[in-house]
């Protein structure tokens, strides 16, 4: 077991807003930025008004999209950008705005997230955005092992323990021994719940902090998670945290 501590930071994001409405950019622009200052998360935003200024390394980099499905007299629309999108990478989550609800059955070709109607689009990013951003799953935790920095991949973590502030990263890795892979490192959990929460993470007790990518069931008494790990649940807080894990879901 490697001993070492946390050394904080934050994750970059590359989100891409297209739309062929300046207004709309702007507001969508604005609400994405006021969230991620909320989440604690940043990112480079890259605005676009249609396909044909979009270059493929912005593109094959995106890790959120929010596309008009529809423009008005672009020969590309949203739905084609999103095939691209597709095309690149297949973990950039694809999030249309539209006028029209009667498009969403066309987004699951290219697997959309979810839609937002343009008239409800604060209120709706609002509840979204931070969706993607769990979803997304980015990025990842940097510790420090005999003098050298080391950042574990967020997707590799099944969930972190604590005992007396001295915390246990759990990954999905194994070693030689066919044991899960472990860090330990000095950190308090809190902070560390800050910092993961937007990106997937769910306190389920106050000793687990747990990676919701990997949680197969969520009980009163216990989560059991796709490896078969099986850990202690806080009933007090277990209502609230089953709706954050079904909301996280898309139930």
């Amino acid at each position: 077991m490697e001993h070492n501590r946390y050394l904080g930071g934050a994750t970059m994001l590359s989100i891409l807003i297209c739309d062929d409405d300046t207004r709309m950019i702007a507001a969508m622009k604005a609400s994405t930025e006021r969230i991620l200052k909320e989440s604690n998360v940043k990112a480079k935003i890259h605005t676009f008004m249609d396909a044909a200024s979009m270059s493929t390394s912005i593109m094959s980099e995106c890790d959120i999209a929010l596309l008009d499905i529809d423009f008005d007299k672009a020969e590309y629309n949203g739905m084609d950008i999103a095939r691209k999108l597709r095309s690149l990478r297949s973990d950039t989550i694809i999030i249309f705005i539209t006028n029209f609800i009667e498009y969403a059955p066309a987004g699951y070709e290219v697997r959309a997230f979810r839609y937002i109607l343009k008239r409800d689009l604060e209120e709706d990013l609002r509840t979204i955005l931070p969706l993607a951003l769990q979803q997304r799953n980015l990025g990842s935790l940097p510790i420090q092992i005999n003098g050298e920095i080391i950042k574990i991949p967020l997707d590799d973590i099944l969930y972190l323990e604590v005992q007396q502030h001295n915390v246990t990263a759990v990954t999905r890795k194994l070693t030689p021994e066919r044991r899960q892979k472990e860090y330990s490192f000095y950190a308090v959990l809190s902070d560390l719940e800050e910092r993961l929460a937007p990106l997937g993470f769910l306190r389920i007790h106050k000793s687990y902090l747990v990676n919701m990518k990997y949680l197969r069931k969520f009980q009163c008494k216990a989560a059991i998670l796709d490896n078969g790990i099986t850990l202690r649940v806080s009933e007090k807080s277990y209502a609230e945290n089953k709706a954050k894990f079904l909301l996280w879901k898309g139930w």
